[in-house]
């Protein structure tokens, strides 16, 4: 049990912490983040239910199972949407009206909370059922990697909601779910493949995509500002 606390438990707490104290310029409240991190615990379940009804639907269609159209369909469209969706349900749901989202890098901490919260829970759940053979694995932070790039592009979306530029606010939410279930999908597709030459693939594009989203988080806090409404013109 000792190994399912470890590496279940303590690497997304360091990465939260982490996240948390790049926040410079107005801390969220610790409440608001912890109900963040559990609620994106249970998130785990409207995800396995999205999934279900997924591959259901996916199974009627009579590909074969092995071919990289299914595989492609199921990681992209089953399991990298419904695991994406449900976490932003629970980053964007619970802060989006909420006064302490004044700030466009508060989304960034609030959705990587979520994401931590049911990377959490994933990470026990596969630790006991594979064991310490997947333990290492768990520490790949594509989870966190996703919700730091979803938050940043909500954040835009609520800056550009406060302006009155619909266009752009709903071209950011868009790319708060597309670009999570880019990352996510083909960092689960390359794997199922379980081709030498695509396994290769997916090592090289995690480190890659690690690195730049560590340095885009810290650009993101870095070029942090308040989300403000257009002022006002008068005669």
């Amino acid at each position: 049990m000792s190994y399912l606390l470890f590496f279940g438990l303590i690497p997304p707490i360091i990465l939260l912490i982490y996240i948390y104290k790049l926040d410079k310029i107005e801390k969220e409240p610790p409440r608001m983040i912890l109900r963040l991190f559990l609620y994106g615990i249970f998130s785990v379940l409207p995800a396995m239910f999205l999934e279900f009804v997924g591959m259901s639907i996916l199974g009627r269609l009579g590909l074969p199972e092995n071919s990289w159209l299914y595989l492609a369909i199921m990681y992209f469209g089953v399991v990298a949407f419904s695991e994406e969706l449900s976490k932003r349900m629970v980053g964007v749901g619970l802060t989006y009206k909420s006064e302490e989202f004044n700030y466009q890098f508060d989304s960034v901490v609030y959705c990587a909370a979520a994401a931590l919260g049911f990377a959490c829970m994933e990470n026990i759940s596969y630790l006991m059922v594979d064991g310490a053979a997947v333990a290492w694995g768990r520490l790949i932070p594509i989870h966190t990697i996703c919700g730091v790039y979803m938050g940043h592009y909500v954040g835009l979306a609520k800056s550009a909601h406060r302006k009155g530029q619909n266009g752009m606010r709903a071209l950011f939410n868009f790319l708060s779910v597309f670009i999570p279930v880019l990352i996510h999908g083909f960092y689960d597709f390359s794997l199922s493949t379980e081709n030498e030459d695509m396994l290769i693939l997916n090592m090289i594009f995690t480190i890659v995509i690690t690195f730049i989203a560590f340095v885009c988080l810290h650009i993101y806090a870095k070029k942090d500002r308040p989300i403000e409404e257009t002022p006002t013109k008068t005669a």
